[in-house]
């Protein structure tokens, strides 16, 4: 890092924030096109695709093992890939706007919810049939 201040201004890495490797899945709104979010930072991300990657100026980007929603603006694109900043964020367990919703509807319905009453009652769950004793004082000795 010491020799990033000899280069010129135009050749360092001008984010303000740090950019981290990732390989999150994500979904890309709307059309819910799956995407991996290759790098990410506090202000913006790189999202790879399959395919080619959406069109257009405004997006819903949701990092699918979370439920973290970010609505972002393309700034570059390659191929196969973009760079979005982030424009605001919301968390997809709480109540969501309108231009949110069909995200926030598919990422309820990834997998089925359970509650915790169904799953103390499931055949899953193994109980102890031994008792445990309740011995006060220092552990006997042979």
């Amino acid at each position: 890092m010491a020799q990033a201040a000899f280069l010129p201004a135009t050749t360092r890495d001008r984010r303000a924030a740090e950019r981290i490797p990732t390989s999150l899945r994500g979904k890309v709104f709307p059309g819910a096109i799956d995407c991996v979010i290759a790098a990410f930072a506090k202000h913006g991300a790189r999202l790879r695709f399959e395919g080619p990657a959406p069109a257009g100026d405004h997006f819903i980007v949701v990092v699918w093992s979370s439920g973290q929603a970010f609505e972002a603006d393309p700034r570059w694109r390659g191929e196969g890939e973009i760079g979005v900043r982030f424009v605001a964020s919301r968390d997809l367990r709480r109540p969501a706007p309108e231009n949110m919703a069909e995200a926030q509807a598919m990422w309820r319905k990834r997998r089925p919810r359970l509650r915790r009453k169904a799953i103390v009652a499931s055949p899953a769950i193994v109980r102890s049939t031994r008792r445990r004793s309740m011995r006060v004082g220092p552990p006997a000795t042979p």
